[in-house]
């Protein structure tokens, strides 16, 4: 009895072992039947517009600040705004004592009144004088002709006595009386002349005199015009006024201070706030695309939340090195929309970044970048046929790829199309046909698919 049960056993073990053994070769059969899977994760194929940007960073300044300052040393005797006030253009912002100038200015003004009346009896003097030295000259030469007629008359008489005294006709006394009539009449003619001569020298000594003393008054009289125009615009200077409309940001003085000569604190700053642009520099490399007229927003780094609309107005031609690495750098500038300005987010001083769109396509096939892979030349992204959810098969399709930003290329191809399903992990360990699996991705309500 006892050996027949140790026989019976010994088939039991047996037919445990080949059990054993055939559930482990149909184990192997059956994960050998099995494709080998490849782990990656994908993302689905969209459609829309592709948008590039490139980015700098910068300041909001004003088209118009001026720094204004005093054109004359003094004591601020009104200051009339506060910092942050509006002014309109020609509005007065702060003033000098001028006491002491307005006292010179008055002062000057009477003694010119005096150097032009003095000028005016001056002329009329001359005018007096004149008329006395020319009736002179008129009357001496009229003498000198009166006595030449009367010499003439003597000395034809001495010639007719003379001749007469000569055939015994004539007495001896009636010869001398000629005689001595042509001596006084030719020493009369002689003291005409002499007068005459007189009458010229004091005539032309007389214009000589006049001018020399009208030149003097007349010098006297411009020297004061000079010193009462110096006067009434250091006057006008003394008082500082706004060049064009806007707010006063800062004000270096107050009233009762000293303003010295070159002072750097007395000063006072106007920004026009209602006409504003931006600047910012861009590395050489992303402002290649950079032109006139492209849309731009700008962030400013004190409120992110915002985005001003604007437009490259200008694009520099020279590229400037700053800081220690030495990179290159493309100055730019923006001109505001109206809007952005009037929002009054934008203001002087404040930094910002600007992005400027330099491509912009519409209608095309969007991918993640790191879905792209390249190969002697072409560019190609590993699509992924769906056989049941997380499973698929892969194929490698080519892409053109038209531009790319820092996210996503767009693209164009015929094997591929939206919502299509593409690789974008572990791409260098697929091939054409290869069998993958992935998380599968969310539905549209959020529930997995």
């Amino acid at each position: 009895m006892k050996s027949s049960l140790g026989g019976v056993g010994r088939w039991i073990l047996i037919g445990v072992i080949v059990l054993a053994v055939a559930a482990a070769i149909y184990a192997v059969v059956q994960r050998n039947g099995q494709p080998e899977l490849e782990r990656t994760s994908v993302e689905r194929v969209t459609q829309g517009e592709f948008v590039r940007d490139v980015s700098g960073s910068g300041t909001i300044l004003a088209e118009r600040e001026r720094t204004l300052s005093f054109s004359n040393v003094g004591r601020v005797s009104d200051v009339f705004v506060s910092e942050g006030q509006t002014v309109e253009q020609g509005q007065a912002l702060a003033k000098l004592d001028t006491a002491s100038l307005e006292r010179d200015l008055a002062s000057n003004q009477a003694s010119l009144d005096s150097a032009r009346a003095e000028l005016a009896r001056i002329e009329a003097q001359q005018n007096v004088d004149r008329l006395d030295t020319d009736s002179s000259f008129v009357t001496a030469q009229d003498a000198v002709a009166n006595a030449e007629a009367s010499l003439a008359d003597a000395q034809r008489t001495l010639d007719t006595t003379q001749r007469l005294f000569d055939a015994g006709a004539a007495s001896q006394n009636e010869l001398t009386t000629a005689q001595n009539t042509y001596n006084t009449t030719s020493r009369t003619l002689e003291q005409a002349r002499l007068t005459l001569q007189t009458a010229q020298t004091r005539q032309g000594n007389f214009s000589q005199l006049t001018e020399a003393q009208r030149a003097s008054a007349s010098a006297q009289i411009a020297g004061l015009e000079t010193t009462i125009a110096n006067t009434q615009e250091q006057i006008d200077e003394a008082t500082l006024t706004a060049p064009f409309a806007g707010t006063v940001t800062e004000i270096g003085f107050k009233a009762g201070d000293q303003i010295a000569q070159a002072s750097t604190t007395g000063t006072l700053t106007l920004v026009d706030t209602s006409s504003l642009y931006a600047s910012a520099n861009f590395d050489e490399n992303r402002a290649l695309e950079l032109k006139p007229g492209q849309a731009a927003v700008i962030t400013p780094d004190a409120d992110t939340r915002q985005e001003l609309e604007a437009t490259v107005r200008r694009v520099g031609t020279v590229a400037t090195r700053s800081g220690t690495s030495g990179a290159a750098q493309i100055e730019a500038e923006f001109d505001f929309s109206e809007s952005a300005v009037q929002s009054g987010v934008a203001r002087p001083g404040y930094t910002i970044t600007a992005k400027v769109t330099v491509n912009s396509l519409e209608n095309v096939l969007l991918v993640p970048l790191e879905a792209v892979s390249e190969e002697d030349g072409q560019s190609f992204v590993y699509k992924v046929t769906e056989s049941e959810p997380g499973q698929g098969v892969v194929e490698k399709v080519a892409v053109e790829v038209l531009d790319r930003n820092a996210t996503l290329a767009a693209t164009q191809s015929d094997a591929l199309a939206a919502n299509d399903l593409i690789a974008v992990i572990n791409l260098e360990e697929l091939q054409g046909g290869d069998n993958v699996a992935y998380d599968p991705l969310e539905t549209e309500s959020g529930d997995g698919s």
